[in-house]
């Protein structure tokens, strides 16, 4: 059985899915990493016209941009993504996910997210909705001969629902554009702005900078940082941040090196998210109880 992997300090659990892309139907990232790793197409690019770099202005800040997300979570609204990640330390997947998040005033309340990691001679999909810390996920592993080696439920079409798992809930420690915990540390730091160019039609302003954590992990609901507590990899995230005219993030690459404290060859993973429809309306219901099944 082809199972996922989690770093240390990780949430645990199981990792289902359903074979559906629209959002309408819940689900937030599985339990359970599955162990495929995804052929990934290329990073994302974008032609960055040449512009002069400066120390960012209050008025060029990520301040504006910290206000202007924290509206969006007043105002109970949405938006959807898409992430691309490769690399990272052993074992590492690479990684595809795209999805929505709705919000509450204090941040991520509910997400429906479709992930697809590949490796040789399978492929892995999950479907996962998180409502608050209710958790619903199908997922499966399946060979290019068509046979499923991993099933989670053993039925297709069913789910797997759990709660209070710490794993999943977003919080502030998520390395993501529009974490105002994570922009407040990197602000900290310091950032420069500059012209970003035209972004899917979008004129933006690029912020960029670098900062040290002392600890890096991944659990179900992204990669998390902590400047105080030491763990198994700690490193530097450098970091990139499009906005557009509404300070709205529309992109956000991290590149993040886990350090081992003796010394060992870091491990570098590369983590591109898209931002699309800010304030789109987008369902996030839980599954019929007919579906819910209690075989992980």
């Amino acid at each position: 059985m082809l199972a996922r992997r989690f770093w240390p300090n990780d949430g645990v659990g199981p990792a289902p899915w359903r074979d559906e892309t629209e959002i309408n139907d819940c689900d937030d990232r599985r339990m359970k990493r599955m162990s495929v790793a995804l052929v990934v197409a290329g990073l994302l690019s974008v032609t960055i016209p040449g512009g002069a770099v400066h120390a960012a202005s209050a008025s060029e800040s990520l301040d504006s941009v910290v206000q202007a997300i924290k509206k969006q979570f007043a105002k109970k609204s949405t938006v959807r993504f898409s992430v691309r990640r490769r690399g990272g330390p052993s074992p590492s997947e690479d990684l595809r996910i795209s999805g929505a998040y709705r919000f509450n005033a204090l941040g991520m309340y509910a997400a429906d997210l479709t992930e697809i990691s590949r490796e040789r001679a399978a492929t892995g999909r999950s479907r996962e909705i998180t409502i608050g810390r209710e958790f619903y996920s199908q997922g499966y592993v399946r060979s290019d001969e068509g046979k499923y080696t991993w099933r989670s439920p053993q039925t297709l079409g069913e789910w797997t629902y759990g709660r209070n798992f710490s794993g999943v809930v977003w919080g502030k420690d998520l390395v993501n554009g529009i974490n105002p915990g994570f922009l407040e540390l990197v602000a900290s730091y310091g950032a420069t702005s500059a012209d970003g160019g035209t972004f899917e039609g979008v004129k933006t302003t690029l912020h960029t900078g670098t900062v040290t954590v002392t600890k890096l992990t991944e659990r179900q609901a992204g990669i998390s940082f902590d400047t105080e507590e030491e763990g198994v990899h700690g490193g530097q995230i450098a970091w990139k941040l499009w906005t557009g005219p509404d300070n709205l993030p529309r992109r956000f690459q991290a590149i993040m090196k886990f350090t081992w404290p003796e010394g060992d060859e870091a491990g570098t993973m590369t983590m591109n998210i898209v931002y699309r429809g800010w304030g789109t309306p987008v369902k996030i219901t839980a599954p019929p109880e007919r579906l819910i099944s209690d075989d992980w």
